[in-house]
């Protein structure tokens, strides 16, 4: 598989055997997890980040949760330009039933794989951020979905309680509850993290969630998920980096990119200057935590 983006932004991808694929398609070919400088948002950003994260990963996982989703995003679009124009006064309510029809279907699948994504890695997320956080304090996650309904088997139920909140929703001009408003709660020695967390207990419990994120990849796919962590030392001292190095030992292939410096172990190292890329000597590599 060949991937290549064009100047303007375009992206193509070709399959092996030389045919052009969509980028939906090869969602899921390779299982990676990053760990990026930006991905701090998932635990100190709007929970448009916590949304993201489960989407990326659960559409590895499956391609059944990614079309689910596009088809969700479609209805939704659709479902929200009627609703600026019944707020308006130019559509006759009538008209919605068939989108909210078509909008719980795809809704109560995507909030149940959800659901069980995160019960799944909640326990691992909680070990790991108690060992890189080096505390006592408790650690926990919980998936919240934000729709008026508490049983994800049951469409006609969940059908009506949505159709409740029909008057909040034309008065708004758009969708007030589903799946694209979820959020994923995090709570560290009973606060909310979001509020009361230091930049470095956001930083440990992220990289949890990241972790636990590829464990589950790894397990469900039979092999080691690739791991790419750019700057994941910046933030930490060197009792959490040292913690986080003892976590990356075992997890199969990583990639680790770094400006500073700690003690990895058997490494291959590779030097980036000026657009040149060179390879060092294999061994070990010295990195300062900060």
């Amino acid at each position: 598989m060949k991937f290549a983006i064009s100047r303007g932004g375009k992206k193509r991808i070709v399959g092996a055997f030389g045919q052009a694929m969509r980028v939906s398609d090869a969602v899921g070919t390779f299982a990676m997890v990053f760990i990026l400088p930006d991905d701090i948002n998932i635990t100190s950003g709007s929970p448009r980040h916590h949304r993201s994260f489960l989407d990326i990963y659960l559409s590895q996982l499956s391609h059944k949760y990614l079309l689910d989703l596009m088809e969700y995003q479609r209805v939704l679009k659709q479902r929200n330009a009627l609703l600026r124009k019944l707020k308006s006064g130019e559509e006759n309510i009538r008209h919605l039933d068939s989108w909210d029809e078509s909008l719980i279907g795809p809704a109560l699948r995507i909030m149940a794989s959800r659901a069980a994504f995160m019960e799944e890695i909640g326990p691992n997320i909680s070990e790991v951020s108690s060992k890189l956080l080096g505390s006592s304090e408790t650690v926990s996650v919980s998936y919240q979905p934000r729709m008026p309904i508490t049983d994800f088997t049951e469409p006609k139920a969940a059908l009506a309680a949505f159709r409740l909140e029909r008057s909040r929703d034309i008065r708004l001009g758009s969708t007030f509850s589903g799946p694209h408003r979820d959020i994923i709660d995090i709570i560290v020695g009973g606060k909310p993290l979001r509020n009361f967390g230091s930049l470095g207990q956001k930083k440990c419990v992220m990289i949890a969630l990241k972790l636990a994120a590829f464990k589950a990849l790894s397990e469900h796919r039979g092999e080691p998920a690739i791991l790419v962590l750019d700057e994941a030392f910046a933030a930490l001292d060197k009792e959490r980096s040292a913690a986080l190095l003892s976590l990356l030992s075992g997890m199969g292939q990583v990639f680790l990119a770094s400006a500073v410096v700690t003690s990895i172990e058997d490494v291959k190292l590779y030097n980036v200057d000026a657009g040149r890329i060179t390879q060092s000597k294999t061994g070990d590599f010295n990195v300062s935590g900060n």
